[in-house]
Parts: C-alpha cells; structure tokens; sequence
C-alpha cells in the first residue's frame, strides 16, 4: 500500500472586488460606479435618438399640411408652379410615411437615418423655395427652412441646429435670388431679416434641447451612480454573507472535531482507569501475571494516547502541506494480528476472527495503517450486537505481486446494519 500526501482543496471561493467600469459620458465625463452600464448608457442614446425622430415626424406632418393649404389658399403663383410644389409636397407626404411606418415598427434609428432625412427635408425646402419664386414669391414657404432648424437642434443639439441655420441661409440667399419664378420684388433689408431670424431660432431652439438634454444626462448619471452604489452594498452583502457561513462552517468544523477527539480518546482513557481501578482495589488479590498484564495495557494505552495526540498534531501539518508518510515493508499476517491483539475489547462480547493469507508483504506506513484499522474496528464493534462477529480479513487481487497490485482488507461483522450499510 502507497499514497501520496492528499492535496488540500481550496474549502472557500474568494469574491473579488469589483472595479470600476462605467463609460463615460457623450461629452467625455466620467459616470462613476462600481458596474459596467454601457448599454445602459447606449440604450439611452438610442432612446433620444427615436425620440427626435418621432418629433421631428410629427413637426413635418404639420408642416406638409401647412405647405398644402398655402399652397392652394391664397397663393398668387402660377399654375405651372402650384402643381409643381404639390407634386414635391406629395413626394415628400410619402417619405414621410414610410419614416412613420418604420418608427412605430420599432426601428430604432441611428445619426445615418437623421443626417438622410435631414438632406431629404433640405432638397425638398430648397425645391419649393426655387418653384415657389425664392424670396421674390407672393407665398412665404420660409417654415419648411424653420422645420429644417429645429429638426436639427431636436436630433444634435446647438452645434446641429447652428450648422443647418448656416446652410440654410446660404441656400436661402443664393437659391431665393435665382429662381425664374419671382414676381414681385422683397422690401430692403428682407433677405438679411430673414437669415438673422433663421440663426435665431437656431440658437434658441439648440440651447433649449440642450437644456433638456444636459437633465436627462444628469438624470441618467445619477441613476447609474446609485445603482453602482446598490451594486456595491450587494457586493458587500455578499461577503459579509460569506464571512459568516465560512464562521458557521468553521464552528461546525471545530465541534465535529472536539466531538471526534472525545470519540478517539474515550477508549484508551476508559482502559486506563479501568486497569488501574482494578490494580487499586484488588492488587494483593492479583499475582504477578496479571498484574504485569494490566500494567502492560496501561502503558499501551498510553502509547495509543500519545499516538492519538501526534495524530492531532498531523491535521495541522496536513492543512500546512507539511505531511508526509513513511514507508516501509511489511509483513501483513504478522502486522494485522498485532493490530487485533493490542485492539481493545472483551472478546466474550465481541468475538474477532483474522484471517489473512500467508506471505502477504505490502510496503505502507505502519502508524496510518494501525490507525486505520483500529477506526474500522471501533466502527464493526460500536455497531455489533453482544455476541456479534467481527472478522478481519487480507487478500491479494487477481495476478497480485509485491508491488504491483492492491491487497483487498475488508472487515465484516454479524448483527444489525449500520446507517451505511455493514462492511467496511
């Protein structure tokens, strides 16, 4: 028989402290926390950028059907000019509801979408503005260019809306002087009016969403800090419930081993008080032989005592990595017997029978086998009726040779099972 030091397993998992790893926000701050919430914060983008979209689909179905109705009511411009612009309208009407088709499909639009629009939304305002009669004309289309604006500011903020106000205005400026279509001529200063109300409302319609956007910022920055705050006081709780299962284990730990040291003690202890009872009080009823005997089971005990108490100490050598066995040869007939002799027990109560094969040499560790089958022995007898038989018994395998082949030692008793069953 042969072993190696049995490896120590980790008995408890380490939870590692979070790091933080939120993203930072749009305009480059940072969030903070104790989680990562990038989808969070993504999914949040795409949640304003859905938002400006349905805005800004709302914002040009009204301002369609505003284009309509001047367009036919009060309009001044040709035939030729009217059925122009409505054809571009109903081109327009029809973008327009394939947008709001997707929309409420659930399509969540990106920046690409809102720049597409946004050029669609510009060729169609510069369209109407050149076949209407630019600046020049009887009707005013001028909101289609103030929807184009606030589109802007809606979907990217003051730098958007201040970008489409300059396009705009130069479109507006070049375009409106143009157009073959103009039948009366502007009041002085229109034209430059015109492009200072476009970065007007520019200005204020983008610093009003960006108001509105710095909140929902701030808002979505506090969310995520309090739910890395909640993710933290989880984590802790986490382990400081582990701390407390690894006290309740390590309490379960200690009274299994008191409880086992009271079982490994009680035997050789039990013995020694009663041979030395018996030597007490009927010493001059003894002879020499028996009395010699129970000295000697005094002093055995004691030596089992002393082993148990080295065996104690081993644990704490097994948990550090520092035990080891020691080897040696040994002839199993001669080793087993002695084991069986030195086990103490009345063997009118508790009969044991040996029976191992001839010429059975193993190489082990003679203390680890002797405690090991001293434990099996206490097991068969502590759950052996009076007058049950225990039988010790050492068989090679099939094909064995010294060396190369385990050596079967089962321990069989007579009498009721034990909860696992009754071998050993």
């Amino acid at each position: 028989m042969s072993g190696q030091a049995p490896e120590a397993n980790r008995r408890y998992t380490a939870v590692a402290d979070a790091e933080p790893n939120l993203p930072s926000s749009p305009a480059g701050e940072g969030w903070g926390g104790g989680s990562d919430y990038s989808a969070v914060v993504r999914d949040s983008q795409l949640a304003v950028l859905a938002s400006a979209e349905r805005i800004t689909v709302v914002g040009r179905w009204v301002v369609l059907a505003a284009a309509v109705i001047l367009n036919h009511f009060g309009n001044e411009n040709s035939p030729a000019s009217i059925f122009i612009v409505d054809t571009i309208l109903f081109g327009w009407g029809l973008v327009n509801l394939v947008v709001s088709v997707v929309l409420v499909r659930g399509f969540k639009p990106g920046r690409w979408f809102g720049f597409l629009t946004t050029g669609i939304d510009l060729m169609v305002a510069t369209s109407i503005l050149y076949f209407s009669g630019g600046y020049g004309a009887p009707t005013d289309f001028s909101l289609l260019f103030y929807l184009l604006i606030i589109a802007s500011a809606v979907r990217l903020g003051l730098p958007g809306s201040m970008a489409t106000a300059i396009v705009v205005s130069a479109l507006y400026v070049v375009i409106g002087g143009t157009t073959g279509f103009a039948r009366i001529s502007p009041p002085p200063g229109f034209v430059v009016g015109r492009v200072f109300l476009f970065i007007f409302v520019a200005l204020v319609a983008g610093l009003l969403v960006g108001d509105v956007r710095g909140r929902l910022d701030r808002a979505l920055r506090t969310a995520i800090e309090r739910a890395g705050q909640l993710d933290e006081t989880r984590r802790r709780e986490a382990l400081e419930k582990e701390r407390v299962e690894r006290l309740e284990e390590i309490d379960k730990v200690r009274a299994d081993f008191i409880s086992m040291v009271a079982h490994e003690l009680q035997t050789p202890l039990a013995s020694i008080k009663t041979q030395a009872d018996t030597l007490l009080t009927q010493q001059h009823r003894l002879d020499q032989e028996t009395r010699g005997a129970l000295v000697d089971g005094i002093h055995r005990s004691a030596a089992s005592l002393t082993d148990l108490v080295q065996d104690f100490a081993a644990v704490n050598r097994i948990e550090n990595h520092q035990f080891s066995y020691h080897f040696e040869r040994l002839d199993l007939t001669e080793f087993v017997r002695d084991v069986v002799d030195h086990f103490q027990v009345d063997p009118r109560r508790y009969p044991v029978r040996v029976r191992v094969e001839p010429d059975l040499v193993v190489r082990g560790d003679r203390r680890r086998l002797q405690q090991a089958l001293l434990n099996l022995l206490n097991n068969a007898v502590k759950y052996s009726p009076r007058g049950g038989n225990v039988a010790v018994m050492a068989f090679p395998e099939k094909h064995w040779r010294l060396g190369a082949g385990p050596v079967h030692h089962p321990i069989h008793r007579r009498g009721p099972r034990r909860p696992h069953g009754g071998r050993e």
